[in-house]
């Protein structure tokens, strides 16, 4: 009876194991006599034609589904579609021997191979990216820090480290851009403070969790939320991310529970989402060298762009026009030492790490690629990063996942100004002007690329570094109180604080890029009265 048992037990397994094997099977329906699109509508939402249009790309058969007709003849081997790639012109499937025999015997089939059970890759003494366990002394505010838009506090030193102040002083804060951020879990988005207003403005816009197929990205680790919030986070005095007013797209293609994290499917049809959807920027905090059991995994001569099915869809991704930014890896102190995948991809930013003093961070990945060209192309503050904790608690984590994510927000604000613009300006011609004006652009190495981004001189060179947006304030709740928040450029502006009978208790002049002493608060129990030369939006919260 026990050998019974045990003989159930391994068949179980062994079943189990079976159906978990999962394969890409590439398509041509030419040959399987089919048109390259049963349908006349792209894939594409609005948003995601008029940014082609914008830049001048044209449709291509990709942007079109897969025909109806293919997916149906591989399903009639009897092998479960689990997902359809229109980019690829591909299926996965998970299918048993018997009925990849029946696969690779259909016309039209060029090739079958495994879906990568991928690893992430990792830093910091073997247990992944660190978070603090305490917090940052606040920063000492410079004396010319009223003259932001913002206060950072803790997050001055790596938004000033790329220059992407003045930005944000233009009034370029991501307004309007869509950002996809393709990631592990992302538990408290849905509660810490950091995210209050992209909630309340409705600019978390989609959802979706491609490891259990429903909405719900709140759970199963809070890596995706650290990463999120050195974009997101709008902590005016404690913690200001690098595109405070962007829109979001969350992605959870990764599980952050299992030693095999996540499969590549989940990645290539998040990005495909995003395509669709009309996102401009993406963002992957993800590297990936090796796969489930060691089984295939990679090579340095993999690392071309041209191999793992990954980088390819980065690169896919980029010729659609969108900005897609990857953490370069936190292999350099190891063995390994090399970037991962998809940091591989052309067209694409791969991101390292430096510390506060600009100096390249040890674990920060290298290059070349295994085909010769430099990366990582730009480097961010990735050690002593400050991030949202899974604890609520504003802190500091270690790894190119926060490089990455610094460097991202930065160009979203740069791709709202050339929005503004309304030119053909190619995203390329936008990342070459971002590396041109780097650090290290004369002289571009293996370690940090052209360098520490300097997106102030690319505005400037765009043109674009003067004010051109009106001005708009904001009253934010603090304390029991508010704060008058100047978010854009004005000229002289009359602010006048008057009790309810009437009474005048305070006057501000403010002139061209200045607050009012170090913050006006005030209790609820008042009334403001602001008068500007230039028109005037003002925004109360809802609370």
């Amino acid at each position: 009876m026990k050998k019974f048992k045990l003989f159930i037990f391994l068949l179980i397994v062994a079943f189990s194991s079976q159906a978990q094997t999962r394969y890409w099977v590439f398509l041509d329906e030419a040959a399987m006599g089919l048109s390259s699109a049963t349908s006349d509508i792209p894939a594409l939402s609005p948003a995601g034609i008029e940014r082609r249009v914008r830049q001048g790309i044209p449709l291509k058969p990709n942007d079109f589904p897969l025909a109806s007709e293919a997916i149906a003849q591989v399903e009639s081997t009897g092998a479960q579609v689990y997902r359809v790639s229109r980019w690829f012109r591909a299926v996965t499937v998970e299918a048993t021997e018997e009925q990849l025999a029946s696969l690779s015997a259909l016309s039209g089939v060029k090739a079958i191979q495994p879906v990568a059970r991928l690893k992430i890759s990792r830093w910091a003494e073997g247990s992944g990216s660190v978070i603090s366990t305490g917090l940052l002394a606040p920063n000492a505010v410079p004396s010319d820090e009223g003259l932001s838009s913002y206060t950072y506090g803790q997050s001055l030193d790596q938004v000033s480290q790329i220059n992407l102040i003045p930005l944000h002083d233009a009034g370029y804060t991501g307004l309007g851009v869509n950002i996809a951020l393709m990631d592990g879990g992302f538990s408290g988005v849905e509660s810490h403070s950091c995210f209050t207003g992209a909630w309340n403005q409705n600019r978390i816009v989609l959802t979706h969790d491609f490891v259990d197929n429903d909405s719900n990205v709140f759970q199963a680790g809070s890596h995706g939320m650290s990463v999120l919030s050195a974009i997101c986070s709008d902590l005016d005095g404690t913690f200001v991310g690098t595109a405070p007013e962007a829109n979001y797209y969350l992605f959870r293609t990764e599980d952050e529970y299992s030693e095999t994290l996540v499969e590549e499917d989940n990645w290539v049809v998040a990005a495909e989402w995003a395509d669709s959807l009309g996102v401009d920027v993406i963002n992957t905090s993800l590297g990936y060298t090796t796969f489930d059991n060691g089984i295939g995994d990679h090579s340095y001569a993999d690392l071309d762009g041209r191999t793992a099915v990954i980088s390819l869809a980065a690169t896919a991704a980029a010729r659609t026009g969108m900005i897609v930014v990857v953490a370069a890896g936190n292999e350099g102190a190891s063995s390994w030492k090399y970037i991962s995948c998809p940091a591989d991809a052309d067209s694409i930013f791969s991101v390292g790490a430096v510390d506060g003093l600009g100096v390249r961070a040890g674990f920060s990945s290298q290059g070349p690629t295994a085909d010769g060209r430099i990366k990582p192309d730009i480097a961010t503050r990735g050690s002593s990063s400050t991030i949202m904790k899974s604890s609520g608690q504003v802190g500091t984590g270690n790894g190119t996942s926060f490089a990455s994510p610094i460097a991202c927000g930065a160009m979203a604000c740069l791709v709202q100004a050339y929005k503004a613009t309304n030119s053909t300006i190619s995203i390329q011609d936008l990342m070459a002007l971002v590396r041109n004006e780097a650090s290290q652009a004369s002289k571009p190495d293996s370690l940090l690329g052209w360098g520490i981004p300097n997106f102030g001189n690319a505005l400037a060179v765009m043109g674009l570094d003067e004010p051109s947006l009106e001005p708009d304030w904001t009253l934010r709740p603090q304390g029991e109180g508010y704060v008058l928040h100047r978010s854009r450029p004005t000229g002289s502006t009359s602010v006048r604080r008057y009790d309810f009978s009437g009474r005048l208790l305070e006057e501000w002049t403010l002139t061209a890029g200045t607050m009012p002493q170090s913050l006006v608060s005030y209790p609820v129990m008042t009334f403001l009265q602001i008068e500007a030369e230039e028109p005037l939006v003002l925004k109360v919260p809802a609370f």
